[in-house]
């Protein structure tokens, strides 16, 4: 079969030591998660290796190399340089002062709401201090209703301050590693290379496909993955199944970059020519492959034509599923009715 790799049997990828754990950093992506894999050398018998902010408590393994004995690992926080610091203290300091200015917009929008229905209220009464009663009620409820669209425009700006400063605070958080850890690893010996492994819950990839129909009873299934971000010269491999299932491990595939094609085969199908431009394009598919086709959005292409997207569901070997492709999503079923 075409993907008859996804589904040889590999071993458990996490303590293994393939070719594909050569020296340097691979990262291998599960469909929840990934195992970030790095060889360093030791110098005077010691070395510190950065570990990802995301790691999965308890997952941190340490290999040692040929004649290498480990004498001791110690995991502390990783340490944030005194200007980013400042830096995150200060956007930190800035995000409570938004937030205590919402929280006083919101106290004015309430005052200013019941000003102006209470403005709209009130019966026009004519008296001598108060001449044009209806005139001075309109003007009460406009003064209001003025006082709250200044509310409304003060509270949008403020909430588009806070979303840029939070993305501008993770930015900055990400690539100083705040949340990261350090491994100190001390060997005897003055020298040797020590495999350090641990998962990271953040590190999956996700499973995209495009579907080509041909019109002739078959579809061009390409498999593509989308990557968590990594640091330049990371090795990455993809694996369509999840970090616990061991008991049925599937073959790590080579993914060149983000959005990369990782496999391709021919399945047949079943699908008619749409009866019009506008209508969706129903696809009736089956797996026979070996192995799992996971979950995933497909795009999808009617003799070259894109033809909208459909949502894949998980197909086992030998399943059969219908999927439609450009439909419109159905709303949700109203509640049925409760019993008397």
């Amino acid at each position: 079969g075409c993907m008859r790799r996804i589904a040889i049997a590999a071993g458990i990828l996490i303590l293994t030591t393939s070719p594909l754990h050569a020296a340097g950093r691979h990262l291998a992506c599960y469909l929840d998660g990934g195992v970030l894999i790095q060889e360093v050398a030791a110098t005077k018998g010691y070395v510190e290796v950065s570990l990802p902010a995301g790691m999965v408590h308890g997952s941190l393994r340490v290999k040692p190399g040929r004649d290498v004995i480990i004498s001791r690992v110690q995991t502390v926080p990783a340490k944030v340089d005194p200007k980013t610091e400042k830096t995150l203290a200060l956007l930190d300091e800035r995000r409570e002062l938004l937030g205590d200015r919402l929280k006083a917009l919101q106290t004015r929008e309430e005052i200013f709401t019941a000003a102006a229905r209470s403005q709209s209220a009130k019966a026009p009464r004519k008296s001598k201090g108060n001449p044009e009663p209806v005139t001075a009620i309109r003007q009460g409820t406009d003064l209001a209703l003025a006082r709250l669209e200044e509310v409304y425009r003060t509270r949008r700006a403020t909430e588009r301050e806070i979303k840029t400063l939070e993305a501008r605070r993770a930015e900055l958080a990400r690539r100083a590693r705040v949340g990261g850890s350090v491994a100190r690893i001390w060997l005897q010996g003055k020298g040797g290379t020590v495999t350090v492994e641990c998962a990271a819950a953040d590190a999956g990839w996700k499973p995209v496909y495009d579907l080509r129909l041909d019109g002739a009873g078959h579809v061009t299934v390409t498999l593509r993955a989308l990557l968590p971000e990594t640091e330049a010269g990371t090795e990455v491999t993809v694996t369509p199944s999840r970090l616990d299932s061991a008991s049925s491990p599937s073959a790590p595939l080579p993914a060149a970059g983000d959005y990369a094609a990782v496999a391709t085969c021919t399945l047949p199908a079943v699908a008619s020519p749409p009866p019009s431009p506008l209508a969706p394009l129903s696809v009736t598919l089956t797996n026979e492959t070996p192995a799992l086709l996971p979950a995933g959005d497909a795009s999808c292409f009617w003799r070259g034509e894109f033809r909208g997207t459909a949502r894949l569901p998980d197909l086992g070997p030998g399943e059969r599923k219908e999927i439609v492709c450009g439909a419109t999503p159905a709303a949700p079923a109203p509640p049925a009715p409760a019993g008397k």
